[in-house]
């Protein structure tokens, strides 16, 4: 856009705006797992610490002030549903008590799939585009007294359909589990998991 004037550009940028919107409502999208919540506590006792890496910045500290939401998610499980007084977001683990460390790493998906989206792009959408091969783990380590004691891996899936017919059915999406839904699952599981090994038995 060399050359151009602010108004072109500002026009521009309208349009890849509206063309964006307009392609992400040819979009049904479903994560997995479905979550299954736990029972809640009769009570609440101790701190347990946790922190999330995103992977989206280096320093630690400038994560904390943006708290996505799988902070919120894993703050409120483990105080609502593992029976803690307190969740504090800390980083690293301390010299004594209880923390989590919580990673979600991606898994790339099969070439044939990428190809045929890439392809699919470039009709904007006129052709479909499947793939049912997004994966992604969520990997939970427990530490105690800053020692690591176990790893725990739960694996995540993505389903994305995208085609222009499927605009008039884009109140699917309503009706499919979302990526924070699939998260807290992953959670879920982890929770059982850690109270079965008794980690969970608040500090």
């Amino acid at each position: 856009m060399l050359g151009m004037g602010s108004h072109e550009k500002s026009g521009w940028l309208f349009l890849l705006f509206v063309i964006a919107g307009w392609l992400s409502a040819c979009e049904v999208v479903s994560y997995g797992p479905i979550p299954v919540e736990p029972s809640p506590p009769l009570k609440k006792k101790g701190i347990v610490r946790f922190f999330y890496h995103t992977g989206a910045v280096t320093n630690p500290n400038a994560e904390k002030t943006a708290l996505p939401d799988e902070f919120r998610i894993l703050q409120e499980i483990l105080e609502e549903r593992a029976g803690f007084a307190a969740a504090i977001v800390s980083s690293p683990p301390p010299a004594k008590g209880l923390h989590v460390t919580v990673y979600r790493l991606e898994k790339k998906g099969s070439s044939a799939s990428i190809a045929f989206c890439t392809l699919a792009v470039f009709t904007l959408f006129a052709l479909p585009c499947y793939s049912d091969t997004g994966r992604s783990v969520v990997q939970y380590d427990v530490y105690v007294d800053d020692g690591l004691k176990k790893s725990y891996r739960y694996e995540m899936t993505k389903t994305q359909f995208v085609w222009i017919g499927l605009l008039p059915f884009v109140w699917l999406n309503g009706l499919t589990t979302h990526y924070q839904n699939a998260f807290k699952a992953t959670a879920y599981q982890f929770l059982r998991d850690g109270q079965s090994d008794g980690y969970f038995n608040a500090q």
